[in-house]
């Protein structure tokens, strides 16, 4: 951090009085974030100024980093002195809420239930909103599928399943639903892993095969801009997957 930037950040931080110092100091480091005072790339004070400007003792400090870290807002580098202001992703919040939907023992009527309103919603906006790039990435992904069904690698093609809808979602150009759509997706993997592993073959095949089908009428519909015909194909899809896998579950 240059030096100008670091008088700056001293005006801004300033000392705590708590018992929980760690968590106030953490908390103002994340707020001066958020608000974008503190960018990607920036480079956060040594442990010795903040020790200076927060008046607090280095243990205080590294558990504030280190909650900083834990929580994806900043990285530290070996062999250097200060951390780093992250790029502010999604991964951690998507993995909190399926922690919390897992825990919840979510049950299959309730999961197609959701997506039945979300995934739907999704392939309308991406019918609406998509670029030449999404539709490139959803062919190659399609493509890719094909491969996996042909080749008997019906695990491989489940866990894909993940990449299609949230490629959907990405077209959609909506974040939150993006990230529901990745969650979700991955809730219902495991429990069409289950029955892959139980199934023959030739069930597999028959059941990889319709996926793929109705994966690329829903393509088509938002290939060529028809949010009616997406919603709908997505519509059929989810009543298929949760009569299939209800019959099963």
């Amino acid at each position: 951090m240059e030096k100008g930037h670091e008088d700056k950040l001293g005006g801004m931080l300033h000392p705590v009085e708590t018992q929980r110092a760690s968590e106030a100091i953490y908390e103002q480091i994340k707020q001066l974030i958020l608000d974008g005072h503190l960018k990607p790339g920036d480079r956060l004070p040594s442990e010795r100024s903040m020790m200076s400007m927060l008046q607090r003792s280095r243990p205080t400090i590294r558990e504030a980093l280190r909650m900083l870290e834990r929580t994806g807002f900043i990285r530290t580098i070996p062999g250097t002195n200060g951390a780093v202001v992250q790029q502010i992703g999604t991964d951690g919040v998507e993995q909190s809420l399926e922690v919390v939907l897992q825990t919840s023992r979510v049950s299959l009527d309730e999961l197609t239930e959701y997506r039945a309103q979300n995934d739907t919603t999704v392939a309308r906006w991406a019918a609406q909103r998509h670029t030449k790039q999404d539709i490139a990435v959803l062919n190659r992904l399609l493509t890719e599928a094909a491969i996996l069904v042909e080749s008997r690698e019906f695990e491989e093609f489940v866990a894909r399943d993940v990449d299609f809808h949230s490629q959907l979602a990405k077209a959609g150009k909506n974040q939150v639903a993006y990230v529901m759509a990745k969650v979700t997706s991955n809730l219902s993997s495991p429990i069409m892993l289950q029955f892959v592993r139980r199934q023959t073959e030739a069930e597999n095949l028959d059941m990889c095969s319709r996926i793929l089908s109705m994966h690329r009428k829903i393509y088509e519909a938002v290939r060529l801009g028809d949010a009616d015909a997406a919603e709908a194909a997505m519509a059929y899809h989810i009543q298929v997957f949760h009569s299939d896998l209800n019959e099963k579950y």
